[in-house]
């Protein structure tokens, strides 16, 4: 009897919020358009989003912006995030930053993200603290990604360490990085990272893998090795390499054989890549091909460039064929 009296009195309220809203009661059709927006009922919810915001309600200006870029139309929901944020939606500023920084206007992305972290939009103050960096102010920077960060904000937190790392105090980057990774999910943090890095933001790219690498994923931590690798920085690239080849990264191991390689450890360099090899890397098939061919192990590099071709890989074909040139075609064996 009580579960029918709710049931009832649901429809009644729905029936005189309709009644309201057709009245054109602002609060009504905004109402109006969330349950439609519940039920699945977009063209309803636009509706009446769009009869509430014409009548003034930032959170409809808002929530229309929302579902118009759902609905594949940004420009609109541009117009409408611009709408509610002149009308102080904080949380339209910040994500009309986000719209205008897309679009390449910078300086507007800027004043939009300002006002909103004035206003205490913690996604906000991480924007501006990446932007700053990208700009080297790093001490304004700094400031807002604190804030972030401490906010719990994991963009925060990696634009931090970013910054941290830049200035010389790994240390004091490392408890954000690993902060970051607690707080993240790894693949995408991963994933940041590698954006980073095609835009050649390498801080970015280096704060992203390191949380990446304290969330669990074993790949970061090469990617992190690699950089380090890049810059020189070989006896800490060799222990991000390590860390990941304990988890049996192949990629790790064929990179500690370079390392090896590098510094004349033949051996080492050797037992790294028929690690790898085995594990099935490419890389680590034509490096042993190399230093078997270097040693004068025509079969034993035959069979490792073979093994590399076999796999598409144009690099062992290449190696494959000028070993058949520097050799002679005799030794080709026959299939």
């Amino acid at each position: 009897m009580a579960g029918e009296n709710r049931k009832w009195n649901t429809r009644v309220d729905d029936y005189l919020n309709r009644k309201a809203a057709e009245r054109g009661h602002v609060i009504a059709m905004a109402r109006m358009g969330s349950t439609a927006l519940e039920r699945g009922d977009l063209d309803d919810a636009e509706a009446w989003f769009r009869k509430a915001a014409a009548g003034g309600d930032r959170v409809s200006m808002s929530n229309l912006a929302h579902l118009l870029v759902e609905r594949g139309v940004p420009e609109q929901a541009e117009r409408w995030y611009r709408e509610a944020a002149t009308a102080g939606d904080s949380h339209a500023m910040a994500l009309l930053g986000n719209m205008c920084a897309e679009r390449g206007k910078s300086d507007d992305a800027e004043q939009w993200w300002r006002r909103a972290a004035a206003e205490g939009r913690v996604e906000a103050m991480a924007e501006l603290g990446r932007l700053l960096h990208r700009r080297g102010e790093t001490r304004e920077a700094e400031g807002w990604a604190f804030q972030a960060a401490e906010a719990g904000n994991v963009e925060g937190m990696i634009t931090l360490g970013a910054l941290l790392r830049d200035s010389g105090r790994t240390r004091e980057a490392e408890p954000w990085w690993r902060r970051a990774g607690e707080e993240g999910d790894a693949s995408s943090l991963s994933r940041l990272g590698h954006q980073a890095e095609q835009r050649d933001d390498l801080a970015r790219a280096e704060s992203c893998y390191r949380a990446a690498a304290a969330a669990g994923a074993p790949e970061a931590s090469v990617r992190v090795g690699l950089l380090l690798h890049r810059r020189g920085e070989l006896d800490a690239a060799e222990r991000w390499y390590l860390k990941a080849a304990k988890r049996g990264d192949a990629a790790a191991m064929t990179n500690l054989g370079v390392l090896a390689n590098d510094r004349n450890d033949l051996g080492e360099a050797r037992a790294w890549y028929r690690k790898a090899a085995e594990l099935g890397s490419v890389p680590a098939y034509t490096n042993l091909g190399r230093l078997a061919a270097d040693r004068g192990d025509f079969q034993e590099a035959e069979h490792w460039f073979r093994a590399a071709a076999d796999t598409g890989d144009q690099a062992g074909q290449r190696d494959l064929d000028e070993l058949y040139r520097n050799n002679g075609a005799r030794h080709r064996q026959q299939f």
